[in-house]
């Protein structure tokens, strides 16, 4: 009959075939395929707490202190003394926490952080909320006036806080679901480790020692 003479498919040439393919699929594409911007999820994001590097947060710090120079120099001509002038220094005052304190408590970050691809978030890995106060009111007066050191301060601690974060109990991270640039927040990343290099630095050592097992398997069935 026809159906007797159709040869039947091995099953083990189809799974040994897609192990090749996997296989011949270089570290390079597995990492281009993990690097896909994550879906932001629905709800409370909560963001993983991958703390940000210094490099990271003197970059958005430079975009802030960018964008303030030019409201500054846009503003003041039209302002006819009424702001950033000598005669309104609480206007002033008013001007700069509200640019760092209400986008902290409502997103967590600044224009800066958000091009640098950076959020502050509580312990939990939530956006501060009212904890951004006393962080940049309180935390960043203390660490200016301590001569920067506690600016400083995140590049030898272990969770990348300054002091303003350690009084206000918040961290910077690592934000996934950013929209800033991907090349500027890559070029920033200066002594980060990428866990997308460690897995497929990982996957490379087990390709290479999977031929030896294989073979010394083969060695003790024959013996």
């Amino acid at each position: 009959m026809p159906s007797a003479t159709k040869k039947r498919r091995n099953p083990r040439q189809r799974t040994s075939a897609s192990k090749s393919t996997a296989k011949d699929q270089s570290p390079n594409d597995k990492k281009a395929s993990k690097k896909k911007k994550p879906e932001k999820p629905k709800g409370p994001t909560i963001y993983p707490m991958v703390y940000a590097g210094p490099m990271r947060r003197l970059y958005a710090f430079t975009i802030d202190f960018g964008l303030i120079m030019m409201i500054i120099y846009a503003v003041a001509p039209a302002a006819g003394g009424a702001l950033f002038s000598e005669e309104a220094a609480p206007q002033d005052l008013i001007f700069f926490l509200g640019y760092f304190i209400i986008p902290t408590i409502i997103w967590g970050r600044t224009p800066g952080k958000w091009v640098a691809g950076i959020v502050v978030v509580d312990s939990d890995g939530r956006t501060p909320g009212p904890a951004a106060i006393p962080r940049e009111m309180i935390g960043k007066l203390v660490s200016y006036l301590a001569a920067g050191i506690g600016l400083l301060w995140i590049i030898p601690d272990p969770k990348r806080q300054g002091w303003h974060d350690k009084i206000a109990g918040t961290f910077v991270v690592d934000n996934p679901y950013s929209g800033g640039p991907q090349f500027m927040k890559d070029f920033f990343k200066l002594g980060e480790k990428k866990d997308d290099d460690a897995e497929a630095e990982a996957e490379a050592d087990d390709e290479s020692d999977g031929p030896t097992n294989s073979s010394n398997d083969k060695d003790e069935s024959s013996k």
